[in-house]
């Protein structure tokens, strides 16, 4: 199994806690239609020394938009894995955005780069030339090996917006230290790209589980989203919703939910804030509850959801003692994915897919990538293309 491919450090203090229980919503939610499944269609490798991943695609220039992590380079990679250009922009220097490595990184409208980095914002062009730059406040001063996300954008008239901030990427939880962060540091910051001003937006709903308690929920506080342009609507679903929550383009206003029905959940309580990072209920909580873990846009009003289910401290013990470490949330047989089709859930299940989703991609196919094997030294990275069909 493998896990993660960055490695971050982070400048905080954590909490949360845990016991057990399951959610389930009305069967009314469900759409009674056509089975799905999820078939591999095509593969490709791209070579280079070190690891890299992929962070977007664009269905205009018919490229992908990737990183190399040792060398910290910005690739632009063919559909069949070809790297056809390699820049450098880390250091100092005109053009260059200094010597933090980029949190996000995905294109932008008409032939964009976006590269959003802890503390600022870039957009080039095609060529790599800067077209903006503007600095942003963080609360969370985080250093990663590569990118961790894209950072979603859309517009108005002529001005483009960016949702950005490091809770876009890493569970909010990395920000809180006390009941003010709680309340106002789980937001995204959109931030207008031809003036450079910033203002939180999309704070939790007051019928959210965060909103429930006093406590909070250690590691349990990120979320997956994605702007849908061509519906002039933004989808977010944090880690214990039990609803996707539709917002409109570019007014980001609540317009409706779509309720998510998990076969199987298992949630634990939050911990009191203070609570220390060390704390064994806060590492029971992280190692054990039930979390969404990636929405993805298929297009054609087709949503999928991957999720955990949660494992028991029985149940984590003994497959840790049979494989340690065991890390449930990247077991494959204890992922489900469920499929959204016009604001309902298809009814039955998917199950989960080796290797780590990525992005979607057009005609209802999902990136993949695939997991590194442990025991070589590959000096390739390999993905591999899903395809969401009828039976």
């Amino acid at each position: 199994m493998k896990y993660p491919l960055y490695q971050l450090a982070v400048y905080l203090l954590v909490l949360g806690i845990y016991t057990s229980c399951s959610t389930k919503k009305s069967e009314s939610t469900i759409l009674d239609e056509e089975k799905f499944k999820l078939t591999k269609i095509d593969s490709f490798q791209v070579d280079n020394f070190t690891r890299i991943s992929i962070l977007d695609y664009s269905p205009e220039e018919k490229i992908y938009l990737g990183y190399a992590i040792n060398e910290d380079d910005i690739l632009e990679i063919s559909e069949k894995g070809q790297i056809l250009k390699r820049v450098h922009k880390k250091g100092d220097g005109p053009g260059n955005y200094g010597n933090w490595n980029p949190i996000g990184l995905g294109f932008g409208p008409t032939e964009q780069r976006i590269v959003e980095l802890p503390f600022a914002v870039f957009s080039y062009d095609k060529n790599y030339e800067v077209i903006n730059e503007h600095r942003i406040m963080s609360p969370l001063p985080i250093r990663a090996n590569a990118p961790l996300g894209r950072p979603p954008f859309y517009q108005l008239a002529d001005t483009t917006y960016l949702l950005v901030g490091p809770s876009n990427y890493l569970t909010a939880t990395l920000l809180i230290h006390n009941q003010e962060g709680k309340d106002t540091l789980q937001n995204f910051y959109q931030l207008n790209m031809q003036t450079g001003s910033v203002k939180s937006v999309i704070p939790y709903e007051d019928n959210s589980i965060y909103n429930s308690t006093e406590n909070i929920y250690q590691e349990l506080m990120g979320k997956s989203f994605f702007a849908d342009r061509a519906s002039n609507e933004f989808a977010v679903v944090h880690n214990l919703d039990t609803e996707i929550l539709i917002y409109d383009l570019p007014g980001l206003t609540l317009s409706r939910s779509i309720p998510i029905v998990h076969s199987e959940f298992l949630t634990y309580p939050p911990l009191p804030i203070g609570t220390s990072f060390s704390d064994e209920r806060t590492i029971a909580l992280n190692r054990l509850s039930a979390r969404n873990q990636k929405l993805l846009n298929l297009g054609d009003k087709t949503y999928l959801l991957q999720y955990f289910t949660g494992v028991s401290q029985a149940e984590y013990d003994s497959r840790n003692s049979e494989e340690a470490p065991y890390i449930g949330r990247f077991d494959t047989n204890e992922q489900r994915i469920l499929i959204f089709k016009n604001g309902k859930q298809i009814p039955h299940e998917l199950s989960g897919i080796v290797g780590s989703l990525i992005i979607s991609l057009p005609d209802s196919k999902i990136l993949v990538q695939e997991p590194e094997n442990s025991d070589l030294e590959e000096e390739f990275t390999r993905f591999s293309i899903y395809q969401l069909q009828t039976n």
